[in-house]
Formats: C-alpha cells, structure tokens, sequence
C-alpha cells in the first residue's frame, strides 16, 4: 500500500517550484567476454545482487529480459531514516529500474542522491522519482503553463539530480480541468521523457486503475512503462486488468506489482503479497511467474522495496536494513538461467543453497580458516555471513576456484585429491590443483552441479539428502538427484 500522505506533500509545496514529493493514497482496489556474451544472447540469466563487472550489468540490462523494478521510500517528508541511511544505492546490482518515493529537496538524503544515482548509473539501472503533475504557481491552465510546468521539473528535479524519469501516479479517474492539466503537463513532459522523446528516459504511468482511465487512454502513446499496483489482487485477476490495455500497448510495458509490509501497517495498510520465512512463494512469485496469453509481460515491480528482508512475519514491525532476499529471487525466476549455459560471473559471490531443501547453504563451520576445516550445511544465516558466502573464479574450460570469504586463502577442496564415494570436502590453502577445480553445469530450472576436475564422473553432495545443521558435504557419483543440486544466488 502506498500511504495516505497528500495533505503532508502539499504542506511542503514551495512557491515558483514544482512539488516533487509524491502522494500515494493506496486504496485498496481491484554480462565482448565469454561471459557478457552469453548475456547478450539470451535474458534468461542467474544475476542477482552484486557483481564485479559493470559491463556485465549493462549488457544484460540491455538484452530482452523481463525487468525487476522497486519504489524504494526515501527519508523526507514521508518517512524517517532507514538503518542504512536511505542508501538506495545498495540495491540488487542487476535491479534494472528505482523509483524513489515522496523524495524533495528538503529530504535529509538530497546531497547525496546525484552521487547514489551516478553509482547506479555504472551499472545500467536506471533511477525514476515519483512525483506530480500539479501546475507550477503563476501556471496558466494552457499549452505555455503546461509547457513551462514540464521545464521546471526537468530544470528542478530531473537534470538537477540526473534522474532517468518521472513516474506519475494516478489512482482516479479524473475528468474536465483535472484532465486537461495532467494530460497537458503529461504531454509536455513527452518532449524530454518516454518513447516520443528519443532521449532514452522513462515516463511512466503508475496505477490502480484498469486501461479504461480518462487520462491513460489520451497518453498511452507517451507512455514508457504502466506500473500496476496490483497490492492484494490475486493471480487471477491480472489477465482481466491486462486485457483493458492490451489495446493500447504491448505487454513488455505492462508491469504488475505487489507491495511489502509497510513497518506498523496492521491492520489496515497490510497486503500479504510475501510470505515469510521467504521460500518463494507467495503472491509476489505469483506475479512472476504470470504471463498474459499468449504474451510475455514487462516484469514485476515491489513496493517499498527498502523493506525486502528476511521478516520474521508478514506484519513484522521491526526495522531491518533491506537484504533484497525478495527481490534477488524474483530476479531469477523470471529469468531463470537457460539449461547447459554457464552464466557465472567470475570474481563473484554466491550463496550456494541445497536443492534437497532449498533453504540449507554450504557454511564453513564457526567461521574457521584452518585447512581442513569439513564444509557442512546449515540453515542460512540472517544477514548472510562471510563463510556462507563463496566466491565463484573462473580457470578455463567451464572450470571454477571456489573461495569462502571469510577466508579467501583458501578454496573448496576434495580432501586429499580423493576420488571414492564419501570423499569429504573441505577447505584448504589455493593450490591450483584439480581438486580444487569445480566444473559448474547448469542443469535447469535455476539448479547447478559442480563436479572436481581430479574426480569428474562425481558431483558435490549432500549425504543421503540429509539437511540436518552440520551435514558434512562430500562427493559422490553423479546421479542427478537433488542432493547433487544447488542453486547460486548471486550476491
């Protein structure tokens, strides 16, 4: 839900400037390397939130994909400070567009934003503001106050921080002089923003209302992305919402969204589109993995993204510093790797989940660095810790040095170069040998085996499927079932 705030926004209008900060009322209603060129090749990629190489994000950010999008709330005159310190910049590296929410220049934030968007603009994403299409004061109700309008924000707002776009928000249906005004400015706006504007930035149309909105069916054409606060809506319901803008735009436009648990929310301002513990799934995953007939949609947007954590409940009112948990695996199931490509990007992390119960993860256990310290499973930990986090290096030939980061010396290791079944694994000192060399094999549907140069007919295991804490990983011969299974998300 995006709160009842438009009577604090107007209080913050400043003569002879336009308001910027938006007002939501949320009312309940219906990676030329091997690597980038496989990007290049096919959206369907595993990339999740930090990456080494910028030019690896903005080549999958410009290959057809279906796009991960989030209004993030930034501290000013609608909410407080974040445990991060509203650092938007923070987001999941492959997010491909922000949009920040009820920002002003008297936000405690505003000195920092042009650099946050510049560090979001080294990899590809794409940073929007909210706002509003009210007339400047001194504005005329004509084609030079709507004109003027459109400069002020692009002088004031736009350029002034380097934003890529605006994002309009609509939740009525407005009629006579309210019409005009919003599809005048809107129009205006059309010069330096969207499709008509050749500039590459956004203008977007963001929305509870279906495609039969007055102002939508005079703009669509100017129209870079419709944002559908779909909040609460079941599946089922988007087929129907779609049909009413099919026949203006085409579905890679058409962007559902669900919103997180905005802190002290219950009762009323409460959606339950994420479940928690996260496990994927829940109506936001609901929405991923939705296609209109016979189309494929734009993707999926979340609301209040600075509030995607690990949640202890759906109405924890806890503040947390955003982890992105959320948001990374929508990420990949929307655009899930393609079977038999190896999409790992070298001098990356990666939490290595067991398919077994796709909740477990590889841990050096108690953090230690000795050599010979057994890798073992255990429940991930909330925020993810160093030695559960492995650092993926490329050695050539699909091969891969696998390094715990909580100590980067050393790397995963098939104890003693052993090649039976049963063989533990390990870590110890980089030696460059073939028992720590990991050949990574996609095998579908977001799962992976990695199998050790010095004994290649056998996978990384989990004994027996066993996912109790403390399993001792080992290899054994390939089989395919899920103990041989892991997904890596990209961290």
């Amino acid at each position: 839900m995006k709160k009842k705030i438009q009577w604090k926004c107007r209080l913050l209008i400043l003569a002879a400037m336009v308001s910027v900060t938006a007002c939501k009322k949320g009312e309940k209603t219906a990676i030329k390397s091997e690597s980038q060129q496989n990007l290049e090749n096919s959206s369907k990629r595993l990339l999740t939130s930090m990456a080494t190489s910028n030019g690896e994000l903005i080549a999958y950010k410009a290959s057809k994909h279906e796009i991960s999008a989030g209004f993030y709330r930034v501290q000013g005159p609608c909410y407080g400070p974040g445990l991060n310190g509203s650092d938007f910049s923070a987001v999941p590296d492959s997010l491909d567009v922000l949009i920040l929410f009820c920002f002003s220049d008297s936000s405690p934030i505003a000195s920092k934003t042009a650099q946050w968007i510049t560090n979001l603009h080294a990899k590809g994403t794409k940073v929007l503001v909210t706002g509003n299409l009210d007339l400047i004061n001194g504005a005329s109700h004509n084609q030079a106050g709507y004109q003027a309008t459109a400069k002020s924000i692009m002088d004031n707002l736009i350029n002034k921080y380097g934003f890529d776009g605006y994002d309009i928000d609509v939740e009525s249906n407005p009629t006579g002089t309210q019409l005009q005004d919003m599809v005048g400015v809107y129009t205006a706006l059309s010069a330096y923003l969207g499709p008509k504007s050749g500039t590459g930035k956004l203008l977007t149309f963001d929305t509870n209302q279906d495609g039969n909105n007055n102002m939508f069916r005079q703009v669509y054409a100017l129209v870079s992305y419709v944002w559908l606060q779909a909040y609460g809506r079941s599946v089922t319901t988007l087929q129907s919402t779609w049909n009413t803008f099919s026949p203006y735009i085409s579905a890679d436009k058409f962007i559902p969204g669900f919103s997180y648990y905005e802190e002290n929310g219950y009762p009323s301002n409460v959606w339950y589109d994420v479940n928690y513990p996260v496990n994927g799934t829940g109506r936001a995953f609901d929405f991923a993995k939705w296609e209109p007939t016979g189309n494929k949609k734009g993707g999926v947007f979340g609301y209040a993204i600075d509030r995607d954590a690990s949640l202890t409940s759906a109405t924890d009112n806890k503040l947390y510093v955003p982890s992105y948990v959320v948001t990374n695996k929508l990420i990949q199931t929307m655009n899930p790797p393609v079977s038999g490509t190896t999409d790992i990007i070298s001098g990356s992390s990666y939490e290595m989940i067991t398919a077994a119960n796709n909740t477990s993860v590889l841990d050096v256990p108690g953090s230690a660095t000795a050599d010979g310290t057994k890798v073992n499973l255990w429940i991930a930990n909330n925020p993810l810790s160093n030695n559960q986090k492995w650092r993926f290096t490329s050695v050539g030939s699909g091969y891969y040095k696998i390094q715990p980061l909580n100590a980067i010396t050393k790397a995963l290791d098939v104890e003693s170069s052993g090649t039976a079944d049963g063989t533990k694994v390990q870590i110890y000192t980089d030696n460059g040998t073939n028992a720590q060399k990991w050949l990574v094999k996609n095998v579908g549907n977001g799962y992976y085996t990695l199998s050790p140069a010095n004994a290649p007919s056998s996978c990384l295991d989990v004994p027996g499927g066993k996912t109790t804490n403390g399993t001792v990983l080992q290899i054994y011969t390939a089989n395919s079932t899920a103990s041989q299974k892991f997904k890596l998300l990209k961290l």
